[in-house]
């Protein structure tokens, strides 16, 4: 299955080359979103709230690189919460062993 979100994660928003296009960034994560009371709708939400803010921190400050790196946090929370529920997904389907790695936790959620 392609990850279309980690794919542009790692390709696009982590090139320091790549011109910030933050309304093109919303509309891709709001395409992505889940509707309704999705258990991962809460963290679309937060990084599209957190590029909508950009360039300002969520503590009000005006810093485009922390800003940015307070939205790049939020996109890998999703991705961490998506592995989860996948992986998740895969041991109720009976799989065990090996053959599922322990996810990460996201316990500790990047800012």
């Amino acid at each position: 299955m392609w990850d279309s979100l980690g794919y542009l994660r790692v390709r696009t928003l982590g090139n320091p080359s790549w011109k910030r296009d933050l309304p093109w960034l919303i509309r891709r994560l709001r395409l992505e979103m889940p509707a309704g009371d999705h258990p991962l709708r809460p963290l679309y939400d937060e990084a599209v709230a957190a590029a909508n803010r950009y360039p300002t921190t969520r503590s009000g400050g005006h810093d485009a690189e922390e800003s940015w790196d307070e939205l790049l946090g939020c996109v890998d929370n999703i991705l961490v919460a998506r592995q989860n529920q996948h992986l998740d997904h895969v041991r109720a389907a009976g799989v065990s062993g090996d053959q599922v790695p322990v996810a990460p936790t996201s316990e500790s959620p990047r800012p």
